[in-house]
């Protein structure tokens, strides 16, 4: 099992963006984020395609969090998708798309980089 590493971490410290990082090809990384509730330890999301990568986490508050997504290896999202993320809330919106609940986000993200 591939051990995850903190890639981002809430200014108050109560959630965390992890990755498993792995090699696709030839030095070539994807790295597959979940988010962590840091206090309960309990997972919120999970990719359950691990071709999602993380490129960037930047934090807009101690809740809200914005993430660009790629997949692996790239055609279908190009240079990225921007997903907004309340933790609190447990909802994520795609772009300018309409909010999605964590448990709908990975098929809607998947309609987005297909559609």
């Amino acid at each position: 099992m591939i051990p995850f590493e903190t890639q981002s971490t809430s200014p108050d410290g109560r959630y965390r963006i992890e990755a498993a990082p792995w090699e696709a090809g030839n030095s070539h990384w994807v790295y597959p984020p979940r988010i962590v509730d840091a206090v309960s330890g309990a997972c919120l999301f999970e990719f359950q395609d691990q071709r999602w990568s993380l490129d960037r986490a930047a934090w807009l508050s101690d809740t809200q969090v914005e993430l660009m997504l790629r997949k692996y290896p790239g055609q279908l999202t190009g240079q990225g998708l921007r997903v907004s993320v309340d933790c609190a809330g447990r909802v994520a919106r795609c772009g300018e798309g309409a909010g999605v609940e964590f448990a709908d986000l990975e098929r809607a993200l998947e309609r987005h980089a297909c559609g």
